[in-house]
Protein backbone atom coordinates (compact mmCIF):
# COMPACT_ATOMS: atom_id res chain seq x y z
CA UNK A 1 0.00 0.00 0.00
CA UNK A 2 3.18 2.16 -0.21
CA UNK A 3 2.69 4.19 3.08
CA UNK A 4 -0.31 5.13 2.43
CA UNK A 5 -1.53 5.67 6.49
CA UNK A 6 0.41 9.44 5.52
CA UNK A 7 -1.54 10.34 2.91
CA UNK A 8 -4.17 9.21 5.00
CA UNK A 9 -3.31 11.48 7.93
CA UNK A 10 -2.30 14.35 5.89
CA UNK A 11 -5.94 14.39 4.80
CA UNK A 12 -5.25 13.57 1.08
CA UNK A 13 -8.16 12.96 -1.21
CA UNK A 14 -6.69 10.98 -4.02
CA UNK A 15 -5.32 7.81 -2.45
CA UNK A 16 -6.70 4.47 -3.55
CA UNK A 17 -9.62 3.85 -1.18
CA UNK A 18 -10.07 0.18 -2.73
CA UNK A 19 -6.68 -0.69 -1.08
CA UNK A 20 -7.93 -0.06 2.16
CA UNK A 21 -11.15 -1.33 2.15
CA UNK A 22 -9.77 -5.03 0.42
CA UNK A 23 -7.61 -4.79 3.96
CA UNK A 24 -10.22 -3.80 5.79
CA UNK A 25 -12.53 -7.16 4.89
CA UNK A 26 -9.84 -9.22 4.92
CA UNK A 27 -9.57 -8.13 8.28
CA UNK A 28 -12.57 -8.81 9.31
CA UNK A 29 -12.62 -12.23 7.42
CA UNK A 30 -9.70 -13.48 9.46
CA UNK A 31 -11.32 -12.12 12.93
CA UNK A 32 -14.66 -14.11 11.54
CA UNK A 33 -12.66 -17.23 11.65
CA UNK A 34 -12.17 -17.51 6.96
CA UNK A 35 -8.68 -17.98 5.89
CA UNK A 36 -7.62 -15.69 3.36
CA UNK A 37 -7.25 -16.69 -0.28
CA UNK A 38 -7.58 -14.89 -3.73
CA UNK A 39 -7.34 -15.61 -7.26
CA UNK A 40 -5.41 -14.48 -10.13
CA UNK A 41 -5.17 -15.48 -13.36
CA UNK A 42 -3.63 -13.90 -16.40
CA UNK A 43 -6.91 -15.28 -18.63
CA UNK A 44 -9.76 -15.05 -16.15
CA UNK A 45 -8.92 -11.97 -14.07
CA UNK A 46 -8.33 -11.64 -10.34
CA UNK A 47 -10.72 -12.53 -7.11
CA UNK A 48 -10.13 -10.39 -4.47
CA UNK A 49 -11.40 -13.41 -1.86
CA UNK A 50 -12.15 -16.91 -3.18
CA UNK A 51 -13.74 -18.36 0.47
CA UNK A 52 -14.35 -22.15 0.91
CA UNK A 53 -17.46 -23.52 2.68
CA UNK A 54 -17.70 -26.98 2.89
CA UNK A 55 -17.30 -28.43 -0.38
CA UNK A 56 -18.62 -25.36 -2.56
CA UNK A 57 -16.59 -21.86 -2.92
CA UNK A 58 -17.70 -18.56 -2.67
CA UNK A 59 -16.39 -15.33 -4.80
CA UNK A 60 -16.27 -11.99 -2.78
CA UNK A 61 -15.33 -8.69 -4.77
CA UNK A 62 -15.02 -5.30 -2.69
CA UNK A 63 -15.33 -2.55 -4.06
CA UNK A 64 -15.05 0.91 -3.56
CA UNK A 65 -15.89 3.05 -6.17
CA UNK A 66 -19.53 3.74 -8.23
CA UNK A 67 -18.64 1.30 -10.51
CA UNK A 68 -19.33 -1.24 -8.38
CA UNK A 69 -21.26 -4.09 -11.29
CA UNK A 70 -18.11 -3.90 -13.52
CA UNK A 71 -16.39 -7.67 -11.89
CA UNK A 72 -15.64 -9.28 -15.28
CA UNK A 73 -13.44 -11.44 -13.69
CA UNK A 74 -16.09 -12.59 -11.67
CA UNK A 75 -18.70 -12.64 -15.08
CA UNK A 76 -15.56 -14.76 -16.61
CA UNK A 77 -15.09 -17.32 -13.71
CA UNK A 78 -19.09 -17.61 -13.61
CA UNK A 79 -19.30 -18.23 -17.65
CA UNK A 80 -17.03 -21.35 -17.07
CA UNK A 81 -19.16 -24.47 -17.38
CA UNK A 82 -16.73 -26.80 -15.04
CA UNK A 83 -16.93 -24.81 -12.57
CA UNK A 84 -19.93 -23.81 -9.59
CA UNK A 85 -19.66 -21.82 -7.14
CA UNK A 86 -22.08 -21.31 -3.75
CA UNK A 87 -22.59 -17.96 -3.86
CA UNK A 88 -20.79 -15.26 -5.90
CA UNK A 89 -21.13 -11.66 -3.32
CA UNK A 90 -19.99 -8.13 -4.67
CA UNK A 91 -19.94 -5.95 -1.18
CA UNK A 92 -19.93 -2.59 -2.30
CA UNK A 93 -21.51 1.19 -1.68
CA UNK A 94 -24.76 -0.11 -2.97
CA UNK A 95 -27.94 -1.41 -1.14
CA UNK A 96 -28.78 -4.77 -1.24
CA UNK A 97 -29.40 -6.25 -4.56
CA UNK A 98 -29.41 -8.98 -6.84
CA UNK A 99 -28.86 -9.10 -10.25
CA UNK A 100 -28.57 -12.92 -12.03
CA UNK A 101 -26.72 -14.79 -9.78
CA UNK A 102 -24.76 -11.57 -8.05
CA UNK A 103 -25.82 -10.72 -4.84
CA UNK A 104 -24.53 -7.20 -4.40
CA UNK A 105 -24.60 -6.26 -0.33
CA UNK A 106 -23.43 -2.74 0.94
CA UNK A 107 -20.24 -3.08 3.43
CA UNK A 108 -21.50 -3.05 6.06
CA UNK A 109 -23.02 -5.95 5.91
CA UNK A 110 -19.58 -7.87 5.74
CA UNK A 111 -19.25 -7.98 9.47
CA UNK A 112 -21.81 -11.10 9.26
CA UNK A 113 -20.36 -12.91 6.96
CA UNK A 114 -19.26 -16.30 8.39
CA UNK A 115 -18.15 -19.93 7.52
CA UNK A 116 -19.67 -23.29 8.59
CA UNK A 117 -17.37 -25.47 10.18
CA UNK A 118 -16.09 -28.25 8.38
CA UNK A 119 -16.31 -31.51 8.52
CA UNK A 120 -12.54 -33.21 9.62
CA UNK A 121 -13.07 -35.53 7.22
CA UNK A 122 -15.84 -35.71 3.83
CA UNK A 123 -15.64 -39.28 3.86
CA UNK A 124 -18.46 -40.97 5.95
CA UNK A 125 -18.15 -44.29 7.36
CA UNK A 126 -21.23 -45.80 7.89
CA UNK A 127 -21.43 -48.19 10.68
CA UNK A 128 -23.18 -51.42 9.84
CA UNK A 129 -22.40 -53.66 12.65
CA UNK A 130 -25.80 -53.54 14.29
CA UNK A 131 -27.46 -55.03 10.90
Amino acid sequence: MENIQFSILKGELDINMGSVLENVMAQQLTCNGCALHYYDSKKTGEIDFAIQRGMSVDLVEVKSGRDYKKHPAMQHMMSVDNWKFGKCMVFCRSNVEKEGEILYLPWYLFMFYRVEEIPESFIYQVDLSGL
